[in-house]
């Protein structure tokens, strides 16, 4: 054959291979949220409520995109976009450092929450060394902040201010930040960025000289320093909360070199010289779940090719995860080169990740947001939500940490709701002590065959939080069978519920449930209920409504009315779920199970 002729038939084929991918069950889908100098969220400007209404619209923004994953930016220079006993607050979101938002919230705890009801991860994301962007703006910080109280533990690079990773007392400093993080909030995961020492000349001989510790190399102990602070923080979170991930998102390069064994045929910044982080090391070592390198860079570019970097790092991931970050920020910048301009570059990067040759890339991150809620890239972003990103995607397992699956769910029943829809509800499995074993998710099978499918993505139809799902998709008396799994922090996966197929299913009104005396009406679009006593009198009606593990979301006490009719704003205290509503009074008591959609 034509050497040029098979020469395009191998690309042929491969570029087939791209486009004839399934989705797959496992994937991490992952955006950055930038905090630092507002490019994402928040606008410092805006009343807290404004702010929280912003980032619910990005939250729902990403969860309808088809992203799994939030690293939320929330030190960006020794700062806080959360109350702190150590770092001041953030001027990025108030205008003013050290200055706390009024009215006062946290936004820390606030995206957590929003995060969870979108079963979403929560990733904190840390700068750990960076201390002030330019020297120029001293001036605004604040009195507590480190530059001003620990100035002799500061490199300077330019306008540049960092924590010397020298220092001894700086390594503690970071990890009391990250002690007190990983204490104080659930979080999914603590995440580093790709700034290590300063990208420009600086000077350290005071450092090394008086903790050189025995290196006679400078660059080999710089990289030493970097190290110490990778297994220790992992060594803490661990300490702490063991079920807590850890990861680190390095510039794309690790080294330039023609041997694969040293680094990748690439001719660009590397952080194992320049920012003294030796990252291969750190996966090797176990000393990090994940690493993101970000190979911001497009297929076929000269000096750092995406197609020839990707499979390097894939051939480097030592059985923990690798996902690429991807330079969503590029798109449709002129700047960057024509192939930038392209809105298919990215999604044929993700294409490129899934390929058989790369299988040890297991997600991938778009930096950034801003990048993903542009009007000029909505091409981009709709061929993820309408194609790659279409079919819900299980988190890939960190059997490291977790390797054993959560109970089943069971007592799967359906309940038609008008004419095309049908709601599923389940018994959770009981709940457990450990963390690791407490149910996260449910996975909700859907088919049309006989049997499901749970090996592929191919009959999922959601990943819900609450033991709930609506099928809105019922067609001209088709026949469907479901089934549901459960899932853990790890996303372990349970073995399946009962099955059951909407033949066996029977119209039930599930809105309204009657019992001894009481009858409810739940109004889920005007989120309220109305509760009508009938033969039974009290002067004082108190109604709790708890949910399904017994936390009270919900109790008030009423005077007796002549109408003997009771309405209960719930407002947005219950979310999409099951629910138990208690109604007593002086001699009775009724409970009686209510669904919200």
């Amino acid at each position: 054959m034509n050497r040029r002729l098979f020469s395009f038939f191998i690309f042929f084929l491969q570029a087939l291979s791209l486009f004839a991918q399934q989705s797959p069950k496992r994937e991490l889908r992952g955006a950055w949220l930038t905090t630092f100098f507002n490019i994402d969220w928040p606008v410092r400007s805006q009343s807290s409520q404004q702010q929280k209404n912003a980032l619910i619209d990005i939250l729902n923004h990403h969860q309808a995109t088809g992203i799994n994953v939030i690293y939320m930016q929330v030190r960006s220079q020794c700062d806080a976009m959360y109350p702190s006993a150590i770092e001041p607050w953030s001027a990025d979101l108030t205008g003013t450092q050290g200055r706390a938002p009024s009215p006062f919230y946290d936004p820390l705890a606030f995206a957590l929450e929003e995060c969870r009801k979108r079963n979403m991860e929560f990733h904190v994301w840390l700068n750990p060394y960076r201390a002030i962007s330019s020297i120029t703006n001293l001036n605004s910080f604040a009195d507590n902040h480190i530059v001003k109280t620990q100035p002799n533990w500061l490199l300077s690079s330019g306008n540049l201010r960092t924590l010397d990773p020298g220092i001894p007392d700086v390594r503690n400093y970071i990890l009391s930040v990250i002690r007190d993080l990983v204490t104080r909030y659930d979080i999914d995961g603590v995440h580093f960025d790709d700034y290590f020492y300063p990208n420009g000349a600086f000077n350290d001989d005071q450092t090394f000289a008086n903790f050189g510790r025995g290196f006679t190399n400078r660059a080999d102990w710089r990289r030493d320093n970097i190290n110490i602070l990778i297994k220790d923080t992992y060594n803490t979170i661990s300490a702490i909360k063991p079920w807590v991930k850890f990861g680190v998102s390095p510039s794309g390069i690790y080294r330039n070199s023609t041997n694969p064994a040293i680094g990748t045929p690439t001719a660009g910044l590397e952080h194992y010289s320049t920012l003294y982080a030796d990252s291969k090391k750190w996966i090797q070592e176990g000393w990090v779940d994940y690493l993101i390198p970000q190979v911001y860079w497009h297929r076929g570019q000269n000096n750092a090719d995406y197609s020839r970097i990707v499979p390097w790092w894939n051939n480097n991931s030592f059985n923990r995860h690798m996902y690429i970050g991807l330079a969503g920020y590029k798109v449709n910048d002129a700047s960057q080169g024509s192939q930038w301009l392209q809105s298919s570059e990215i999604p044929n990067q993700v294409r490129l990740n899934r390929s058989v040759q790369n299988s040890n890339i297991t997600g991938q991150v778009i930096y950034n947001t801003a990048s993903m809620r542009s009007a000029a890239n909505v091409a981009f972003r709709d061929s993820l939500r309408l194609n790659l990103y279409s079919k819900p995607s299980l988190l890939p397992t960190m059997p490291w940490k977790d390797n054993t699956a959560p109970a089943a769910p069971i007592a799967l029943v359906g309940n038609k709701f008008g004419t095309d829809s049908l709601v599923l509800t389940w018994t959770p499995p009981s709940a457990s002590v450990n963390e690791f074993d407490k149910v996260r998710a449910y996975v909700v099978y859907k088919s049309a065959n006989p049997t499901i499918d749970s090996l592929s993505a191919n009959e999922i139809v959601a990943i819900v939080s609450q033991p709930i799902y609506v099928d809105k998709q019922l067609f001209n008396g088709q026949n469907y069978i479901y089934k549901i799994t459960a899932l853990d922090r790890y996303q372990n996966e349970s073995l399946a519920s009962n099955t059951i197929s909407t033949l066996s299913t029977s119209i039930d009104d599930i809105i309204s449930r009657p019992l001894v005396g009481v009858l409810v009406y739940p109004n889920p679009s005007s989120q309220q209920i109305t509760v009508q006593l009938y033969n039974q009198t009290a002067n004082k009606i108190s109604i709790t409504i708890t949910d399904l593990q017994g936390k009270t979301v919900y109790k008030e006490t009423f005077r007796r009315n002549t109408e003997n009719n009771y309405t209960v704003n719930f407002g947005s205290n219950l979310t999409a779920g099951q629910y138990i509503v208690s109604v007593s009074g002086d001699n009775f008591q009724e409970q009686t199970k209510i669904i919200v959609l």
